[in-house]
């Protein structure tokens, strides 16, 4: 018989990085449906020269339109091992520590992958309206499955869906829109006047997810600090973070400057001044951000955060996201930006807007008070596959065990492992009460 915690840690154990693709995770996820009796059927796709693969577990029904779970199975870069204490400098190697289980995935998102797959065999039978399980790729990276769903037309068949992200089990109706950018700040090379030397900081930040950068300390803000307050004429390298939507917790700068001190220089020395601007240009827009707030989310205000710098070609390359508020669109936000550095959109993501008294919702909050959790309906910071899936015209919402804020996207994610089997409980009353038999599908029951 199937366990739950030892899928869970399989899940956890197998590497599933957006940018590698994710053909071992989509095997297990394969193995696990056929353990439970389940249907699987692997689709793949081709990105940009990465072969991903979709996850399908089709259970068509008489009753449409359908129902559709989703699940990213792709997680961000582990980041650096060695931050990585609950797990022994291992992100994929799951370790419980009394009702906690950590490593990466744990929580964003994978697992919650086997708690719906386990849910879904317990009431597989008894489904009267079509219900599809997918595990999707590239959600860190663009919602690319999510896209892919939409674009070959699978999700004209369905009405509602439920989206996996950490919750604690809330249900989320709302959520902000996303934007990525990339900014690039062409640098002028530093006119000879005296011998330079080279001096290399590693600036050490803290490490948050994107959507709260409240919460970490952004060492490429402050390495480009630390540069102002030199005085130092030039640089001869920058670089640093990992992903647009982490906080980077590392930043490497090569201050050079006269003096005896430093390392000899091989190579371009460039102007302080581009860089000097660019920060300041970023505070402005900071300060901006700060001028409407909703008070449904939290964090209120729209937020911004740097993700990673290089140096390429005599630019400093700058990836960003930005996460507007209802209201708001990134492309106005990042206006302070488009005066010191050539801005290029990557990508946007819809916001979430289900109504909160929608039948959906109605549906989950009676699922939830039927297995003893409390009545929980919220909004998100972070944006989700849910909102490509309401723009397409689906009722969706983002449901999940586990936390966002502070726990994803940083060393040392974990979940509880009583929320994995309380999830369990959760998807089964709620498939029940939105594709089981008619008396258990009423309105609001």
């Amino acid at each position: 018989m199937a366990d739950l915690l030892e899928w869970a840690e399989r899940f956890v154990a197998t590497p599933s990085e957006s940018r590698l693709g994710n053909g071992a995770i989509a095997d297990c996820a394969a193995e696990l449906l056929r353990a439970l009796e389940l249907p699987a059927a692997l689709e793949t796709v081709e990105v940009a020269g990465t072969r991903h693969h979709l996850v399908m577990c089709d259970l068509p029904a008489y009753h449409g339109p359908g129902l559709l779970l989703v699940t990213h199975l792709d997680t961000v870069p582990p980041g650096d091992p060695a931050a990585w204490t609950a797990t022994g400098g291992d992100p994929f190697r799951p370790t419980r520590v009394d009702d906690q289980l950590y490593g990466l995935g744990s929580a964003d998102a994978k697992v919650d992958f086997v708690c719906k797959a386990f849910a879904l065999a317990e009431v597989a039978d008894e489904l009267e309206r079509p219900v599809l399980l997918v595990g999707t790729f590239g959600e860190e990276v663009g919602m690319l499955g999510a896209r892919w769903l939409v674009e070959c037309g699978i999700t004209q068949d369905f009405s509602q869906a439920i989206v996996g992200e950490p919750s604690e089990l809330a249900i989320v109706h709302a959520h902000k829109g996303y934007a990525v950018y990339e900014a690039r700040v062409r640098l002028e090379p530093l006119p000879e006047s005296e011998p330079l030397r080279a001096t290399t900081r590693i600036v050490q930040g803290l490490a948050a997810h994107s959507s709260a950068p409240e919460l970490g300390r952004n060492a490429i803000v402050e390495a480009l600090a630390a540069l102002e307050w030199s005085g130092a004429p030039g640089v001869t390298a920058l670089a640093g973070g990992t992903a647009v939507n982490v906080v980077p917790d590392r930043c490497e700068i090569a201050l050079a400057r006269g003096g005896a001190e430093g390392a000899d220089i091989d190579g371009p020395v460039w102007s302080a001044k581009p860089l000097v601007r660019f920060l300041g240009a970023w505070r402005e827009l900071q300060a901006s951000l700060e001028a409407r707030r909703d008070p449904r989310f939290s964090p209120a205000q729209s937020v911004a955060s740097l993700g990673r710098v290089s140096l390429d070609d005599g630019c400093a390359v700058f990836g960003f996201d930005v996460r507007p508020i209802p209201g708001e669109e990134a492309s106005w936000l990042v206006g302070p930006l488009g005066r010191v550095a050539e801005l290029r959109a990557v990508r946007t993501n819809p916001p979430l807007a289900a109504p909160a008294d929608g039948v959906l919702v109605r549906a989950l909050a009676a699922a939830q008070r039927e297995v003893g959790l409390p009545e929980k309906v919220e909004t998100k910071a972070t944006c989700t596959e849910a909102g490509v899936l309401g723009a397409a015209g689906l009722e969706a919402v983002v449901l999940g065990p586990g936390r966002s804020v502070g726990n994803v996207h940083k060393p040392n994610e974990h979940t509880r492992v009583s929320q994995l089997h309380q999830a369990v409980a959760l998807y089964r009353a709620a498939l029940l009460r939105l594709a089981g038999p008619a008396k258990a599908n009423a309105e609001g029951a």
